[in-house]
């Protein structure tokens, strides 16, 4: 019976590190829902961005297929800045963030909360994220 409770309370030790791994086995996913809400023109609290100063621009963006409601941007004209999407670890948290040259002028212009997932995206990922938390909690058992 020891060796049950002592395999417990180490698995309940490790939680931090079942919930890290849970989230670098969902990152494609992850960053993938955070595409999907700039696609939409929308940032990660579920607010649109702020809408284009030029008319011609936004024809322009929703004659080549933007998703988000006309006027609105997207940030997606070449691909660069959300090819570029990558979720850093630092510290105990996890932070979303491009490799692309323009991602400090975008975050500028149109906020931090263009990195990062609304409600909508969390509660859409949040049962993968469970499945793999509970099955590095399960292996941690064994």
């Amino acid at each position: 019976m020891e060796a049950v409770v002592n395999k417990w309370l180490a698995a309940f030790r490790k939680v931090d590190t079942y919930i890290n791994r849970a989230i670098v086995e969902n990152r494609e996913e992850i960053l993938d829902l955070n595409v999907a809400q700039l696609r939409q023109g929308k940032d990660s609290l579920g607010q649109f961005l702020q809408e284009y100063a030029s008319k011609d621009y936004a024809e322009f963006k929703k004659a080549i297929g933007s998703e988000a409601p006309f006027g609105i941007p997207n940030l997606i004209l070449e691909g660069n800045f959300t090819e570029g999407w990558v979720l850093k670890k630092e510290g105990m948290e996890f932070r979303f963030d491009s490799t692309d040259e323009k991602k400090d002028e975008l975050a500028h212009k149109y906020g931090d909360e263009i990195f990062g997932l609304s409600l909508e995206s969390q509660r859409e990922i949040t049962p993968d994220l469970a499945l793999s938390f509970l099955k590095h909690f399960r292996n941690g058992l064994l």
